[in-house]
């Protein structure tokens, strides 16, 4: 689950969710449904492994949400499922599946060209829930 959040010329999302791991998946499924409307019988034929590893929570999330855009992009690939198998504060191992991008299946919304460390939060909540507030550059 994630709302937009007003910013000047980027887009910004603020994404809850009641652990880490749902938290960053969460926050990779906000990336992709802002950038385009996937087809909701679209079968993800493509499995991507990514591996994370940072000196803090906030460099995870940047890094994990780079390597999803930097794939989507090279590869001509639109995600729409996120998994992630081991998560912790320095490191991340996931997968994206997805599907190659169709101009005719898959229309573009924003073309967001990166993730920003502007006012980037990672928090866990007193009730032990996670927040994330992220900002993209398009």
């Amino acid at each position: 689950m994630y709302e937009m959040i007003d910013h000047t010329a980027d887009v910004g999302v603020r994404v809850g969710a009641p652990n880490l791991r749902d938290l960053f998946v969460s926050c990779a499924s906000a990336l992709t449904d802002i950038s385009v409307d996937i087809v909701k019988n679209q079968i993800p034929s493509i499995d991507v492994p990514i591996f994370i590893e940072a000196p803090c929570l906030e460099e995870l999330l940047v890094r994990w949400l780079q390597e999803i855009l930097f794939v989507s992009e090279t590869r001509r690939l639109v995600f729409s499922s996120f998994w992630i198998d081991e998560i912790d504060e320095r490191h991340l191992i996931g997968s994206a599946k997805g599907a190659k991008y169709d101009p005719l299946r898959h229309r573009q919304k924003l073309l967001v060209k990166g993730v920003t460390y502007h006012n980037i939060d990672v928090s866990k909540l007193d009730d032990g829930s996670w927040s994330a507030k992220i900002i993209f550059d398009v």
